[in-house]
């Protein structure tokens, strides 16, 4: 899945830009079209710099708010879980070839075992977030795959169904919504990320 989207996915982020040629590109490809979008965003978390706000929204207005939500969601899994059994196995050295050491200095917040686990479900609720690096830094710690997956999985839940369902309703022209819930989104998480960074000044304190 990885791979059909890594070899596909300049040719989806180009249809994308023309959304009936996008939706047309999805009917043609059939059940593949679901592997291809799973791949996808699963490449998306291995390659940690592309945002995934627009694939989601692609996605619900390709597939609907249900299963473009759920295509998504397992590509992030699968992505997350492919990047922490690599950075577990290789160590240090491989998370360094995408994470930068200021970047690892940020997220000492990791040894803290006692908190560990609420602290990552908040960063992976909140947009804005550094997420997909937390899921190769995730790897050379003591946390478990499986509670790891459990956690952030969950998290991503909101923003993940937030996009689809607003790429749904532009898919059926309704743009009145679709800005409604754009405007929704952007000011709840407007409001959470600037709680997340309150909270990262006193860290520094």
């Amino acid at each position: 899945m990885i791979i059909l989207g890594f070899f596909v996915g300049g040719k989806v982020v180009s249809l994308v830009k023309d959304p009936k040629q996008f939706r047309k590109w999805v009917k043609h490809t059939g059940i593949w079209g679901q592997f291809i979008m799973i791949g996808i965003s699963a490449f998306q978390i291995i390659v940690a710099i592309v945002p995934g706000e627009p694939i989601e929204i692609a996605s619900g207005y390709a597939f609907g708010w249900f299963l473009g939500a759920v295509l998504c969601l397992l590509g992030t899994l699968v992505g997350q879980m492919v990047v922490f059994i690599f950075a577990k196995k290789f160590g240090l050295d491989f998370v360094e070839i995408f994470v930068s050491k200021k970047k690892l200095e940020k997220m000492s917040f990791l040894k803290d075992k006692e908190k560990i686990y609420v602290t990552i479900f908040f960063i992976f609720l909140i947009p804005g977030t550094p997420k997909d690096v937390l899921s190769y830094v995730a790897g050379i710690t003591s946390i478990k795959l499986l509670p790891f997956l459990l956690v952030s999985g969950v998290a991503r839940i909101p923003s993940v169904v937030s996009s689809t369902i607003a790429g749904s309703y532009l898919g059926v022209k309704n743009y009145k919504m679709a800005a409604i819930i754009f405007a929704v989104t952007i000011v709840i998480s407007g409001i959470l990320f600037f709680i997340y960074k309150q909270h990262e000044k006193n860290k520094c304190k």
